[in-house]
């Protein structure tokens, strides 16, 4: 057996194990063979950011593995023997995808902000299993904080995961960023062609970025198209949106022009002609 599928095999192993209590959970996430392996450069520099960086913001498009790098680091030196961490914190703005209201959610704060965690729980999840990941939740290893409930907090000894931050506004990132204790690491990641905000000049995480270039401890990766790694589409359609310009003609006078004469080209690219 070779020593890639080796560790594999140990891994998924050990991410299958049943566990009792949070000791028990981290005991077994120590046995894991830890190795990340980059799929593309810039995940690279993104993960080595966060090594050398007090806190790291990463800007990409979506699939390209922001939030699962992030991920890995944290839970990785969460159990790391050479690390202080004693739990991890996400948090995420509460803002609902543009167009969509999902209206008042039942149940204290855990069970409101769960639908807005779900990429990060299922990165977990796939890491150290759903088990593993629920009782350190409920041990408060593994802790949800909303940015409006941030105010006066000091956190130290944290692995603290901001995700989606191009949804928050310069006043949430500066509350956000202010709370960090002694011994703490930030992670920052968010797509600004994905912003959800009201107002789009208003953006937190572009104004973060503007004003903390140069400054000593701050860290920061861009991704491109070319890092996405979800699906080989994803950068087809992503592209799409960046370069092609919106039609000045409906589309049912061109989809009847199409029916009239198969043998009409559609443009590719630009803006469609009526005639």
């Amino acid at each position: 057996m070779s020593r890639k599928r080796k560790v594999e095999t140990i891994t998924k192993v050990v991410t299958n194990q049943e566990c009792q209590n949070h000791r028990q959970a981290l005991s077994q996430m120590k046995r894991i063979r830890w190795k990340f392996t980059p799929k593309t450069r810039n995940q690279q520099y993104f993960w080595d950011g966060i090594d050398s960086n007090t806190i790291t913001f990463c800007v990409g498009p979506a699939g390209c593995g922001k939030t699962y790098v992030a991920t890995y680091w944290a839970l990785q030196n969460l159990v790391n023997k050479h690390t202080n961490y004693d739990g991890i914190i996400v948090t995420k703005p509460m803002v609902e995808v543009d167009g969509e209201r999902i209206g008042y959610l039942p149940g204290d704060i855990d069970e409101k902000t769960e639908p807005f965690m779900q990429s990060v729980y299922y990165n977990m999840e796939q890491i150290i299993g759903k088990q593993r990941l629920e009782v350190l939740r409920k041990a408060g290893i593994v802790k949800v904080i909303p940015l409006a409930y941030m105010r006066g907090l000091t956190l130290q000894n944290k692995i603290v995961m901001l995700d989606e931050a191009q949804n928050s506004t310069p006043s949430q990132i500066k509350t956000f960023l202010t709370r960090i204790g002694m011994g703490s690491k930030y992670i920052v990641s968010g797509d600004l062609q994905q912003s959800d905000l009201r107002t789009k000049t208003d953006n937190g995480l572009e104004d973060s970025i503007k004003r903390f270039t140069g400054v000593y401890g701050c860290g920061f990766t861009q991704f491109e198209l070319e890092d996405v790694v979800r699906h080989p589409i994803v950068a087809d359609l992503l592209n799409r949106y960046q370069d092609w310009e919106i039609p000045n003609v409906k589309a049912e006078v061109t989809l009847s022009k199409w029916l009239e004469h198969p043998t009409y080209e559609i443009p590719k690219m630009g803006y469609w002609e009526k005639n």
